[in-house]
């Protein structure tokens, strides 16, 4: 995985108001969120997370696709404006997953430990989460 720094915080910002998860949020918490995410680049193969690891960072998609994966088994394919580790980082637990790009990945990552601090303060994202994390359940994610 490499990163660079190559977005400003009003394209981090249209970006994140664009994702369900954080899309009811408003702009000034989205000014914050975006200054606390690094953008990250996965290689088509890159293993993004292994299943059975510690999750310390979600990723939101901004290009490309992913394989989530249960053993050899590809349960979903996710791509542009997808979170993954939003699960595990809730309560900072292992991956259920594997997750591997499928092609080149580009993505916002954002710590855990921040992901929390946004929650706490921030009731509207906590719906939002849970709106994401229920659809992901019914989807058999």
């Amino acid at each position: 995985m490499s990163e660079a720094e190559s977005l400003t915080t009003v394209e981090k910002v249209l970006f994140l108001k664009s994702v369900d998860l954080f899309g009811g949020a408003p702009i000034e918490e989205l000014g914050r969120i975006a200054g606390l995410t690094r953008e990250a680049r996965f290689a088509a193969g890159d293993t993004i997370y292994q299943q059975g690891e510690p999750v310390q960072t979600l990723y939101i998609i901004m290009q490309g696709r992913a394989a989530v994966k249960d053993g050899a088994r590809i349960v979903r394919e996710v791509g542009a404006k997808h979170g993954i580790g939003v699960l595990a980082s809730l309560d900072s637990s292992i991956a259920l997953r594997t997750v591997v790009a499928l092609e080149p990945i580009r993505a916002l990552k954002l710590s855990v430990e921040d992901f929390h601090d946004i929650l706490s303060s921030d009731f509207e994202l906590v719906r939002a989460v849970f709106r994401v994390v229920s659809r992901n359940i019914r989807e058999g994610f």
